[in-house]
């Protein structure tokens, strides 16, 4: 696993010991290399042919060191897509660019939210405002405000 994703072997040991968090660009990595995602490790699958996910059934991931919690909004990452609702506490925001295959969408649901995407200038989104952009990009987000940021993020394909 390490060789394959490029993370060192006693990194991973202390996340597998729970003595480390572990950044969204090295979970991204990890989640690529075994070829499920996010939603696949926290959810179970759902056969039903509408899939409800109630709000206070949602699964979530926190990611402590980058003061993110991701909510999955899907019943599981079976789907051309995977919405999910990110949100950064104060000061909050990825370690690492990331990197993934497909095209994402992010639309501001409180707060405001830096958007850094390949070389250009990062660009500060509020409430209501929305971005369209190709993923394979290196792409970041931070809390770019006071208070909490939250924001509704579509992948696809589902690869989170």
């Amino acid at each position: 696993v390490a060789e394959g994703t490029g993370i060192s072997a006693s990194f991973l040991s202390t996340v597998e010991k729970g003595k480390s968090d572990i950044t969204v660009s090295r979970l991204m990595r990890l989640v690529h290399w075994f070829g499920v995602s996010i939603a696949d490790l926290v959810q179970e699958p759902n056969r039903s042919p509408v899939q409800v996910v109630r709000a206070d059934e949602r699964r979530s991931v926190r990611l402590a060191d980058e003061r993110l919690s991701i909510q999955m909004l899907s019943a599981d990452g079976n789907h051309a897509m995977m919405p999910v609702i990110n949100t950064y506490d104060e000061g909050g925001g990825m370690a690492d660019p990331t990197t993934h295959d497909g095209e994402e969408f992010v639309h501001v649901l409180d707060g405001h939210v830096e958007l850094t995407v390949g070389r250009a200038e990062p660009i500060v989104l509020g409430p209501g405002d929305s971005a369209y952009y190709r993923s394979d990009v290196p792409h970041s987000f931070r809390n770019a405000g006071r208070g909490m940021a939250r924001f509704l993020g579509v992948t696809t394909p589902p690869n989170l």
